[in-house]
């Protein structure tokens, strides 16, 4: 969903904010996007949004970023439970007025929530309040920010006991299989409640869900992938790629990619059903897979192993 920030109308209000004194800029691909000044007295605090007179933003983004530099005067600002709102007056006919709320997170940082948007809290730095005016910007470039995410504790424990659990010399699928269960009802209690923030919170909750039993599991485990690579976890895209797989195979269709493999006790391990032809070995390379030949290769050695580990 594409957000159009409008240009702001504005004027002040009176509160008492230290924590929040300065000026405050959010970053994006190395250049200043916007900043917020306030400033602070023991009887009052004012704020002035300085930004782009046109901009779209879809939370991670920013791009179509033209016109000048605008600065605009808060309408209203006060405390709500702690934290500063900031109000902004949308010039439009009818519409709704522009609320941030800001959050001091410690003296070189604030949060601000662009509210009626569901972005995620935009991370605020502080910068010297003489520094150089904004812009230019490339109205043909999109500027991406970064995002700080906090990793959830719990998350990365469950994602731990379900690897530990595997290397064990000899699992016992009886006490691993309710154990994956109990893990993967844990874990969608911290999805449905929003705990899972950062890409390595996605990539373990991804191997959580790996290792369920029916299709849809696989294909949470996929998606919950595709949200890790997107959120700074590169490695990700493997499972991603894995989990496609599996959900394919698990719905009676062919494997794409040639992750998932069968090792029949003393017998011939096979990819099937495995559809070769859909991509190349250059797409599976991007997605940090093997090769075919390296493929069939695995799957000799996991033939011999398989023999091997019959004969008396």
């Amino acid at each position: 969903m594409l957000i159009l920030l409008p240009v702001i109308v504005a004027a002040a209000s009176v509160v008492v904010m230290p924590c929040a004194a300065g000026t405050w800029a959010l970053k994006a691909s190395g250049q200043t996007i916007f900043r917020f000044v306030i400033n602070t007295t023991p009887v009052s605090t004012t704020a002035t949004w300085e930004r782009p007179e046109h901009l779209e933003a879809d939370g991670e983004t920013f791009s179509r970023i033209n016109g000048p530099a605008v600065r605009r005067s808060a309408r209203r600002v006060k405390l709500v439970n702690g934290d500063v709102e900031l109000t902004f007056d949308d010039p439009t006919p009818g519409a709704s007025p522009d609320v941030f709320q800001l959050h001091c997170v410690d003296n070189g940082r604030l949060d601000a929530t662009f509210q009626e948007t569901g972005f995620e809290p935009f991370n605020l730095i502080k910068v010297p309040a003489n520094g150089p005016p904004l812009g230019p910007w490339d109205a043909g470039r999109s500027y991406v920010r970064v995002v700080t995410r906090s990793t959830n504790r719990e998350m990365t424990a469950i994602f731990k006991a379900d690897q530990a659990d595997r290397q064990a010399e000899r699992i016992d699928w009886s006490v691993v299989g309710p154990a994956d269960k109990k893990r993967q009802h844990r874990t969608q209690d911290l999805l449905n409640s929003g705990a899972l923030r950062s890409g390595d919170d996605f990539y373990h909750a991804a191997f959580v869900f790996q290792h369920g039993d029916v299709p849809g599991d696989y294909l949470k485990a996929h998606l919950l992938a595709m949200v890790a690579t997107v959120r700074g976890k590169p490695d990700a895209v493997w499972i991603a790629s894995a989990t496609l797989d599996r959900y394919l195979q698990a719905i009676g269709q062919p494997q794409v990619l040639g992750t998932q493999y069968k090792v029949p006790k003393g017998g011939v391990a096979t990819q099937e059903l495995y559809n070769r032809a859909l991509v190349s070995d250059a797409v599976r390379k991007a997605l940090h897979v093997p090769t075919m030949d390296e493929q069939e290769q695995q799957r000799q050695q996991l033939t011999e192993k398989s023999i091997e580990a019959k004969m008396p």
